[in-house]
């Protein structure tokens, strides 16, 4: 009898544990952050940042993205949706609209307005807050966790509109981003005002008090004031001190909100940009993104420990990730004799529209080229009686031929193949048969689109955009380290898992095992 009852009570002990989700989750991205980074800087790295997450969760060290364009916008969907540009509608940061020929935002919503508390700058800042995830097709595992638990808390923050935007979800409770005058604005999307703490954190923390002295490194040096005096307070997203105030606005936000309080799930999306304008000006191999990886170490070691002291590390779960990584500069590269390039596109529109119409004809055949897509004037095709397919073709056959361009792919065959081949599924992965283009080129390895001899880009399908870092930390998570291959797409599911929810409704992603089971 007695040893019915205590295993009876094992069971019930075993049930409940399994039933206990963890009060809290965030998901931190960082912008631009190549999977080398963590081994580059391991020895100038404190111990409770990055090496606490190595060292005490499980680092899994072959994640990539299964898709190509490596941009902003698709990789912060893609994380957090469990699927691919082909399925969330997010294939760029912007794109043209083949509907009415416009340029759209990843993230902008003309039926949104600004919500600041910015009384004497609000022209400044009135487009800066027209923004929503409403382009974004899917949903987020967040929007899942809503529509299971209404009661959940969820928020999204980053100095880029669309890092707080798109992984925040849906129905997120609230995303702030840094506005042009340098202050946390939202949309009327969330919110009629902005949040009471959020007005008196920037009251008590203004942007202008994280211009103080000096940024140094070894071999540098930028006075912050002049900084603040040329190019006014946002310009602090371009300095180590952007990602310091955004990680004191993260703990700021679940202190006021009270997030991880209690027995229901809360999620807080927290996405460092200044990497990434860090990255983009100086490159990889600078000191000045050396020190800024530095100094975001003790930025999320404050986080982390912040979450330990008033959750505990027990009760949540942590991500950490990358949107995409980078190329070295060309420059760089080229000196060290790697093939590498910049690629001008400036005159290739016209040189195509031309050569198009010494076969059908002069007019207006290529009408944008966006993302290293042409977009064909399919009105003028269907009205010539011409098949889409032949002329995307020929357009292809020119464009193969341009300096720096390893392949290209027509919008006929994207749609009526399924590929296996790595190379040519990351490129079909990335289309929107919607929204995407007529014609897609891949460049070649080490070249990128760029108008400047110095600094970087990404974008591409190689391994230095698609290979990001990817731990995981927390409640259940064992130490440990797997190099199996993990799409970015498998993220999302995992979360999923972990929690007991759906998920997400467009997701094509599974659960990594090394984190589940």
């Amino acid at each position: 009898m007695k040893k019915n009852i205590l295993f009876l009570f094992i069971m019930l002990w075993g049930i409940t544990q399994a039933q206990e989700k963890p009060k809290l989750v965030v998901g931190i991205v960082v912008d631009q952050m190549r999977y080398d980074y963590v081994y580059r800087f391991w020895n100038q790295f404190d111990d409770n940042g990055f090496k606490k997450l190595v060292n005490e969760g499980f680092f899994l060290r072959n994640t990539h993205y299964n898709y190509t364009p490596t941009y902003t916008g698709p990789g912060h969907a893609s994380i957090f949706t469990g699927t691919t540009p082909s399925v969330h509608g997010i294939i760029g940061n912007n794109w043209y609209n083949k509907a009415d020929g416009l340029s759209v935002y990843c993230a902008g919503d003309g039926n949104s307005t600004t919500v600041c508390d910015c009384e004497n700058h609000i022209d400044v800042e009135s487009t800066a807050g027209k923004m929503s995830p409403h382009r974004m097709l899917t949903t987020t595992f967040s929007d899942e966790l809503k529509l299971f638990s209404p009661q959940s808390k969820v928020f999204g923050i980053s100095i880029k509109d669309r890092g707080a935007i798109l992984p925040a979800g849906h129905t997120a409770n609230g995303a702030f981003w840094m506005g042009k005058s340098g202050e946390w604005i939202s949309s009327s999307y969330y919110y009629e005002q902005l949040p009471e703490w959020l007005v008196e954190f920037q009251q008590d923390k203004p942007a202008t008090s994280y211009f103080k002295g000096a940024w140094k490194g070894r071999g540098f040096g930028y006075p912050m004031d002049s900084l603040l005096a040329s190019r006014g307070p946002s310009s602090v997203k371009s300095t180590p001190q952007g990602n310091t105030y955004l990680k004191d606005l993260a703990i700021e936000l679940m202190k006021s909100e009270k997030l991880g309080k209690d027995k229901i799930t809360d999620v807080l999306t927290l996405s460092f940009s200044s990497t990434d304008y860090i990255g983009h000006q100086f490159g990889p191999h600078a000191e000045e993104l050396v020190d800024t990886y530095i100094k975001l170490d003790k930025d999320i070691a404050e986080v982390l420990k912040y979450i330990d002291s008033t959750v505990g590390s027990e009760n949540a779960i942590i991500f950490l990730t990358a949107d995409h990584g980078v190329v070295s500069v060309p420059n760089e590269l080229k000196a060290r004799k790697i093939p590498a390039g910049y690629f001008d596109a400036s005159q290739l529109t016209a040189e195509l529209n031309s050569h198009l119409s010494k076969y059908y004809g002069e007019d207006n055949w290529v009408l944008k080229y966006s993302n290293q897509q042409f977009f064909l004037n399919r009105k003028l095709i269907e009205e010539s009686k011409i098949k889409h397919q032949d002329i995307q073709q020929l357009a292809a056959d020119y464009l193969i031929n341009v300096d720096g361009v390893l392949n290209t792919f027509t919008a006929h065959q994207l749609h009526h193949n399924e590929y296996q081949n790595n190379f040519h599924s990351l490129i079909q992965k990335g289309f929107n048969q919607k929204r995407s283009g007529d014609v897609v080129i891949a460049l070649n390895s080490g070249w990128i689109e760029w108008n400047s001899p110095t600094g970087t880009t990404h974008g591409s399908c190689y391994s230095y955009d698609t290979h990001v870092p990817l731990l995981f930390w927390g409640k259940g998570i064992e130490q440990g380290v797997s190099d199996e291959y993990i799409s970015i797409c498998d993220i999302a599911p995992t979360v999923s898992t972990l929690l007991g929810i759906s998920f997400p409704n467009g997701c094509t992603g599974q659960p990594i095992r090394s984190i589940t089971e």
